[in-house]
Protein backbone atom coordinates (compact mmCIF):
# COMPACT_ATOMS: atom_id res chain seq x y z
CA UNK A 1 0.00 0.00 0.00
CA UNK A 2 2.61 2.24 0.63
CA UNK A 3 4.14 2.46 -2.59
CA UNK A 4 0.00 3.09 -4.50
CA UNK A 5 -0.05 6.41 -2.42
CA UNK A 6 3.91 7.26 -2.80
CA UNK A 7 2.68 7.13 -7.08
CA UNK A 8 -0.79 8.92 -5.97
CA UNK A 9 1.27 11.44 -4.50
CA UNK A 10 3.33 11.93 -7.60
CA UNK A 11 1.05 11.52 -9.79
CA UNK A 12 -1.10 13.50 -8.16
CA UNK A 13 1.61 16.91 -8.21
CA UNK A 14 2.36 15.91 -12.12
CA UNK A 15 -1.54 16.79 -12.80
CA UNK A 16 -1.64 19.75 -10.56
CA UNK A 17 1.67 21.28 -12.46
CA UNK A 18 0.33 20.53 -16.03
CA UNK A 19 -3.74 20.89 -15.57
CA UNK A 20 -3.30 23.96 -13.33
CA UNK A 21 -1.89 26.49 -15.67
CA UNK A 22 -4.24 25.15 -18.62
CA UNK A 23 -7.87 25.02 -17.04
CA UNK A 24 -10.93 27.37 -17.18
CA UNK A 25 -14.26 26.94 -17.49
CA UNK A 26 -16.45 29.58 -19.39
CA UNK A 27 -19.73 28.78 -17.61
CA UNK A 28 -18.36 30.23 -14.02
CA UNK A 29 -19.00 33.65 -13.57
CA UNK A 30 -15.22 33.42 -13.12
CA UNK A 31 -13.66 31.98 -15.70
CA UNK A 32 -9.92 31.21 -14.62
CA UNK A 33 -9.06 31.42 -10.79
CA UNK A 34 -12.15 30.26 -9.61
CA UNK A 35 -11.48 27.19 -11.87
CA UNK A 36 -7.96 26.61 -11.45
CA UNK A 37 -7.98 27.01 -7.54
CA UNK A 38 -11.26 24.34 -7.24
CA UNK A 39 -8.41 21.83 -9.00
CA UNK A 40 -6.32 22.91 -6.40
CA UNK A 41 -7.95 22.30 -3.48
CA UNK A 42 -9.00 19.00 -4.75
CA UNK A 43 -5.72 17.96 -5.59
CA UNK A 44 -4.24 19.04 -2.22
CA UNK A 45 -7.23 16.70 -0.42
CA UNK A 46 -5.83 14.28 -2.11
CA UNK A 47 -2.43 14.99 -1.82
CA UNK A 48 -2.03 15.13 1.61
CA UNK A 49 -4.70 12.28 2.21
CA UNK A 50 -1.94 9.94 0.43
CA UNK A 51 0.69 11.35 2.79
CA UNK A 52 -1.07 11.04 5.78
CA UNK A 53 -2.28 7.01 4.79
CA UNK A 54 1.55 6.29 3.90
CA UNK A 55 2.78 8.01 7.56
CA UNK A 56 -0.02 4.94 8.87
CA UNK A 57 1.00 2.51 6.82
CA UNK A 58 4.65 3.23 7.56
CA UNK A 59 3.50 4.07 11.71
CA UNK A 60 6.25 6.88 11.30
CA UNK A 61 5.95 10.17 10.57
CA UNK A 62 7.67 11.43 6.87
CA UNK A 63 8.61 14.77 7.02
CA UNK A 64 11.70 16.60 5.53
CA UNK A 65 12.79 19.56 7.15
CA UNK A 66 14.06 22.46 5.32
CA UNK A 67 15.23 26.02 5.13
CA UNK A 68 11.92 27.60 4.58
CA UNK A 69 9.68 25.39 7.64
CA UNK A 70 10.42 28.06 10.03
CA UNK A 71 9.61 31.35 7.64
CA UNK A 72 6.74 29.07 6.53
CA UNK A 73 5.14 28.78 10.13
CA UNK A 74 5.44 32.82 10.86
CA UNK A 75 4.03 33.35 7.44
CA UNK A 76 0.96 30.85 8.21
CA UNK A 77 0.86 32.83 12.28
CA UNK A 78 0.51 36.03 10.36
CA UNK A 79 -2.28 34.81 7.98
CA UNK A 80 -4.17 33.58 11.07
CA UNK A 81 -3.88 37.08 13.39
CA UNK A 82 -5.06 38.71 9.78
CA UNK A 83 -7.81 36.60 9.46
CA UNK A 84 -9.35 36.48 13.23
CA UNK A 85 -8.53 40.69 13.09
CA UNK A 86 -10.19 41.13 9.40
CA UNK A 87 -12.64 43.64 8.90
CA UNK A 88 -14.28 40.27 7.03
CA UNK A 89 -13.19 37.29 8.03
CA UNK A 90 -15.01 35.57 5.81
CA UNK A 91 -13.89 37.31 3.29
CA UNK A 92 -10.24 36.42 4.50
CA UNK A 93 -10.71 32.40 5.19
CA UNK A 94 -12.22 31.68 1.71
CA UNK A 95 -10.58 34.26 0.01
CA UNK A 96 -12.30 37.35 -2.19
CA UNK A 97 -15.16 36.28 -3.89
CA UNK A 98 -15.68 34.17 -7.19
CA UNK A 99 -12.13 33.72 -6.60
CA UNK A 100 -11.81 31.72 -3.63
CA UNK A 101 -7.85 32.50 -4.03
CA UNK A 102 -5.69 34.66 -1.67
CA UNK A 103 -7.55 33.43 1.71
CA UNK A 104 -6.43 31.84 4.69
CA UNK A 105 -7.98 28.00 3.32
CA UNK A 106 -5.04 28.88 -0.31
CA UNK A 107 -2.35 29.94 2.26
CA UNK A 108 -3.01 26.37 3.62
CA UNK A 109 -3.26 24.26 1.09
CA UNK A 110 0.20 25.61 -0.60
CA UNK A 111 1.50 25.21 2.68
CA UNK A 112 1.02 21.63 2.76
CA UNK A 113 1.83 21.18 -0.73
CA UNK A 114 5.20 22.26 -0.14
CA UNK A 115 6.02 20.05 3.08
CA UNK A 116 4.26 16.91 0.90
CA UNK A 117 6.03 17.45 -2.04
CA UNK A 118 9.73 17.85 -0.17
CA UNK A 119 8.73 15.37 2.10
CA UNK A 120 7.14 12.90 -1.20
CA UNK A 121 9.26 13.69 -4.24
CA UNK A 122 13.38 12.78 -5.25
CA UNK A 123 15.29 14.51 -7.49
CA UNK A 124 14.02 12.65 -10.49
CA UNK A 125 10.50 12.65 -9.72
CA UNK A 126 11.07 16.69 -9.23
CA UNK A 127 13.35 16.64 -12.44
CA UNK A 128 9.88 14.98 -14.53
CA UNK A 129 7.43 17.43 -12.96
CA UNK A 130 9.44 20.12 -13.76
CA UNK A 131 9.59 18.73 -17.24
CA UNK A 132 5.56 18.89 -17.41
CA UNK A 133 5.74 22.24 -16.23
CA UNK A 134 7.35 23.50 -19.01
CA UNK A 135 5.25 21.65 -21.51
CA UNK A 136 1.89 22.68 -20.08
CA UNK A 137 3.90 26.32 -19.77
CA UNK A 138 4.75 25.70 -23.74
CA UNK A 139 1.02 24.70 -24.60
CA UNK A 140 -0.09 28.39 -22.54
CA UNK A 141 2.72 30.34 -24.20
CA UNK A 142 1.11 29.03 -28.23
CA UNK A 143 -2.20 29.78 -27.28
CA UNK A 144 -1.02 33.39 -26.30
CA UNK A 145 0.79 33.89 -29.17
CA UNK A 146 -2.53 32.59 -31.22
CA UNK A 147 -4.21 35.07 -29.30
CA UNK A 148 -2.08 38.07 -30.50
CA UNK A 149 -2.79 36.75 -33.65
CA UNK A 150 -7.02 36.78 -33.22
CA UNK A 151 -7.61 33.04 -32.23
CA UNK A 152 -10.03 34.27 -30.21
CA UNK A 153 -10.71 38.17 -30.13
CA UNK A 154 -14.02 37.84 -30.74
CA UNK A 155 -14.83 35.89 -27.68
CA UNK A 156 -13.43 38.37 -24.74
CA UNK A 157 -14.54 42.14 -24.11
CA UNK A 158 -10.98 43.10 -23.65
CA UNK A 159 -8.76 43.78 -26.37
CA UNK A 160 -6.41 40.52 -26.19
CA UNK A 161 -4.70 40.74 -29.46
CA UNK A 162 -3.39 44.04 -27.77
CA UNK A 163 -2.15 42.42 -24.39
CA UNK A 164 -2.66 38.77 -24.82
CA UNK A 165 -3.73 37.04 -21.00
CA UNK A 166 -3.64 32.78 -22.80
CA UNK A 167 -5.33 30.62 -19.89
CA UNK A 168 -4.34 32.70 -17.16
CA UNK A 169 -7.17 35.29 -17.72
CA UNK A 170 -4.66 38.36 -17.28
CA UNK A 171 -1.72 39.63 -18.86
CA UNK A 172 0.13 40.88 -15.78
CA UNK A 173 -0.44 37.15 -13.73
CA UNK A 174 0.96 35.02 -17.72
CA UNK A 175 3.64 37.65 -17.31
CA UNK A 176 4.91 36.78 -13.69
CA UNK A 177 4.06 33.36 -14.56
CA UNK A 178 6.68 33.04 -17.87
CA UNK A 179 9.64 34.86 -16.33
CA UNK A 180 9.46 32.89 -12.90
CA UNK A 181 9.72 29.52 -15.31
CA UNK A 182 12.07 31.16 -18.00
CA UNK A 183 15.21 30.22 -16.23
CA UNK A 184 14.21 26.67 -15.66
CA UNK A 185 14.40 26.35 -19.45
CA UNK A 186 17.75 28.31 -19.87
CA UNK A 187 19.14 25.71 -17.23
CA UNK A 188 18.02 22.87 -19.32
CA UNK A 189 19.58 24.55 -22.24
CA UNK A 190 23.12 25.16 -20.65
CA UNK A 191 23.52 22.16 -19.19
CA UNK A 192 22.98 20.19 -22.80
CA UNK A 193 25.52 20.48 -25.99
CA UNK A 194 25.21 23.15 -27.96
CA UNK A 195 24.66 21.03 -31.19
CA UNK A 196 21.98 18.81 -29.19
CA UNK A 197 18.15 18.67 -29.99
CA UNK A 198 17.78 19.78 -26.43
CA UNK A 199 19.56 22.56 -26.23
CA UNK A 200 17.97 24.29 -29.27
CA UNK A 201 14.74 22.98 -27.95
CA UNK A 202 14.67 24.69 -24.53
CA UNK A 203 16.51 27.59 -25.80
CA UNK A 204 13.88 27.54 -28.40
CA UNK A 205 10.81 27.56 -25.45
CA UNK A 206 12.76 30.29 -23.54
CA UNK A 207 12.36 32.12 -26.80
CA UNK A 208 8.72 31.48 -27.16
CA UNK A 209 8.03 32.02 -23.47
CA UNK A 210 9.83 35.95 -23.72
CA UNK A 211 7.89 36.34 -27.24
CA UNK A 212 4.37 35.61 -25.35
CA UNK A 213 5.65 38.01 -22.92
CA UNK A 214 6.14 40.80 -25.29
CA UNK A 215 2.84 40.06 -26.24
CA UNK A 216 1.38 40.82 -22.92
CA UNK A 217 3.34 44.17 -22.58
CA UNK A 218 3.95 43.73 -18.76
CA UNK A 219 5.77 46.58 -18.10
CA UNK A 220 6.74 45.08 -14.85
CA UNK A 221 7.30 41.83 -16.43
CA UNK A 222 9.94 42.76 -18.05
CA UNK A 223 11.26 44.20 -15.85
CA UNK A 224 10.98 41.15 -13.30
CA UNK A 225 12.55 39.52 -16.69
CA UNK A 226 15.76 41.65 -16.98
CA UNK A 227 15.98 41.13 -13.34
CA UNK A 228 15.82 37.42 -13.53
CA UNK A 229 18.20 37.52 -16.23
CA UNK A 230 21.04 39.81 -13.82
CA UNK A 231 20.81 37.57 -10.99
CA UNK A 232 21.12 34.08 -13.17
CA UNK A 233 23.95 35.05 -15.73
CA UNK A 234 26.62 35.98 -12.84
CA UNK A 235 25.46 32.99 -10.62
CA UNK A 236 25.71 30.67 -13.53
CA UNK A 237 29.18 31.80 -14.67
CA UNK A 238 30.22 32.13 -11.69
CA UNK A 239 29.25 28.35 -10.75
CA UNK A 240 30.93 27.60 -14.21
CA UNK A 241 34.35 29.11 -14.16
CA UNK A 242 34.60 27.23 -10.28
CA UNK A 243 34.26 24.07 -12.57
CA UNK A 244 36.45 25.76 -15.43
CA UNK A 245 34.07 24.83 -17.87
CA UNK A 246 33.27 28.46 -18.95
CA UNK A 247 33.77 28.54 -22.92
CA UNK A 248 30.98 26.49 -23.70
CA UNK A 249 28.83 28.62 -21.34
CA UNK A 250 29.34 31.65 -22.51
CA UNK A 251 29.11 30.10 -26.39
CA UNK A 252 25.36 28.99 -25.06
CA UNK A 253 24.51 32.12 -23.34
CA UNK A 254 25.49 33.96 -26.41
CA UNK A 255 22.97 31.98 -28.39
CA UNK A 256 20.27 32.56 -26.36
CA UNK A 257 21.02 36.24 -25.58
CA UNK A 258 20.85 36.77 -29.58
CA UNK A 259 17.32 34.43 -29.61
CA UNK A 260 16.59 36.92 -27.26
CA UNK A 261 17.41 40.12 -28.89
CA UNK A 262 16.29 39.54 -32.21
CA UNK A 263 13.00 38.75 -30.54
CA UNK A 264 12.68 41.86 -29.08
CA UNK A 265 14.05 43.52 -32.45
CA UNK A 266 11.18 41.93 -34.60
CA UNK A 267 8.45 42.43 -32.16
CA UNK A 268 9.29 45.67 -29.93
CA UNK A 269 9.15 46.21 -26.80
CA UNK A 270 6.17 48.95 -24.40
CA UNK A 271 9.43 51.02 -24.65
CA UNK A 272 10.72 50.63 -27.82
CA UNK A 273 9.39 50.25 -31.57
CA UNK A 274 10.16 47.04 -33.24
CA UNK A 275 11.82 46.95 -36.79
CA UNK A 276 9.57 46.99 -38.92
CA UNK A 277 8.17 50.65 -37.67
CA UNK A 278 12.04 52.07 -36.99
CA UNK A 279 12.31 50.52 -41.23
CA UNK A 280 9.15 51.32 -42.58
CA UNK A 281 7.95 55.57 -42.61
CA UNK A 282 4.44 55.24 -43.82
CA UNK A 283 1.99 58.43 -44.19
CA UNK A 284 -0.06 57.09 -41.51
CA UNK A 285 3.26 56.88 -39.29
CA UNK A 286 4.60 60.54 -39.71
CA UNK A 287 1.22 62.05 -39.21
CA UNK A 288 1.06 59.73 -36.12
CA UNK A 289 4.09 61.43 -34.84
CA UNK A 290 3.18 64.94 -35.94
CA UNK A 291 -0.40 64.88 -34.75
CA UNK A 292 -0.88 66.69 -31.17
CA UNK A 293 -2.60 64.54 -28.49
CA UNK A 294 -6.15 65.15 -28.28
CA UNK A 295 -7.95 67.59 -26.00
CA UNK A 296 -10.91 66.38 -23.93
CA UNK A 297 -11.86 64.19 -20.74
CA UNK A 298 -9.81 60.73 -20.44
CA UNK A 299 -13.24 59.03 -20.98
CA UNK A 300 -13.78 60.47 -24.62
CA UNK A 301 -10.24 60.74 -26.15
CA UNK A 302 -8.73 57.31 -24.35
CA UNK A 303 -8.10 55.87 -20.70
CA UNK A 304 -5.66 57.73 -18.17
CA UNK A 305 -2.15 56.16 -18.20
CA UNK A 306 -2.24 52.91 -16.26
CA UNK A 307 0.88 54.23 -14.72
CA UNK A 308 -0.74 57.18 -12.90
CA UNK A 309 -3.75 55.32 -11.95
CA UNK A 310 -1.09 52.91 -9.88
CA UNK A 311 0.27 55.62 -8.15
CA UNK A 312 -2.80 56.63 -6.79
CA UNK A 313 -4.07 53.23 -6.02
CA UNK A 314 -0.31 53.19 -3.80
CA UNK A 315 -0.98 56.54 -2.11
CA UNK A 316 -4.53 54.77 -0.69
CA UNK A 317 -2.75 51.28 0.07
CA UNK A 318 -0.23 53.15 1.90
CA UNK A 319 -2.66 55.02 3.74
CA UNK A 320 -4.60 51.92 4.82
CA UNK A 321 -1.04 50.72 6.15
CA UNK A 322 -0.64 53.46 8.45
CA UNK A 323 -4.03 52.67 10.18
CA UNK A 324 -3.35 48.72 10.43
CA UNK A 325 0.27 48.91 10.58
CA UNK A 326 0.83 44.68 12.02
CA UNK A 327 -2.04 42.80 10.12
CA UNK A 328 -3.70 44.69 7.86
CA UNK A 329 -7.50 44.82 7.48
CA UNK A 330 -7.47 41.32 6.27
CA UNK A 331 -6.56 38.74 3.85
CA UNK A 332 -8.33 39.68 0.70
CA UNK A 333 -10.39 42.97 1.70
CA UNK A 334 -8.34 45.71 -0.19
CA UNK A 335 -11.34 45.83 -2.10
CA UNK A 336 -13.61 46.89 0.72
CA UNK A 337 -10.59 48.87 2.99
CA UNK A 338 -9.74 50.80 0.24
CA UNK A 339 -12.80 52.91 -0.18
CA UNK A 340 -12.09 54.48 3.29
CA UNK A 341 -9.02 55.93 2.02
CA UNK A 342 -9.40 56.58 -1.46
CA UNK A 343 -7.77 59.18 -2.60
CA UNK A 344 -9.89 62.15 -4.52
CA UNK A 345 -7.93 61.88 -7.46
CA UNK A 346 -9.26 58.74 -7.82
CA UNK A 347 -12.53 60.44 -9.27
CA UNK A 348 -10.89 62.09 -11.99
CA UNK A 349 -9.15 59.27 -14.02
CA UNK A 350 -10.93 57.25 -16.18
CA UNK A 351 -11.06 54.04 -14.12
CA UNK A 352 -12.93 56.00 -11.48
CA UNK A 353 -15.31 53.69 -10.92
CA UNK A 354 -13.26 50.43 -11.08
CA UNK A 355 -13.21 47.96 -8.02
CA UNK A 356 -9.47 47.61 -7.03
CA UNK A 357 -9.32 44.40 -5.39
CA UNK A 358 -5.77 44.63 -5.19
CA UNK A 359 -3.17 47.11 -4.70
CA UNK A 360 -1.13 45.79 -7.79
CA UNK A 361 2.75 45.45 -7.98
Amino acid sequence: MTKFFSRLINYSFTLLFFLVPLILYPRTSEVFEFNKMVLTYGLTLVITGAWLAKMICQRKIIFRRTILDIPLVIFLISQIASTILSIDPITSLLGYYSRFHGGLFSSFAYALLYWAFVANLEARQTKKIIKTLLFSAFLVAIYGVLQHFGIDKDLWVQDVQNRVFSTLGQPNWLAAWLVSLTPLAWVFALKAKVKSRLFWSAAGLSTLFYLTLLYTKSRSGLLGFAAAGLVFVPVFLTIKTAQKIISQSTLKLLVIGLLLLSTTAVVGTPWTPNLGKIITKTKNQTERKTATAPAGPALEVGGTESGEIRKIVWRGALDIWKNYPLFGTGLETFAFSYYNFRPKEHNLVSEWDFLYNKAHN
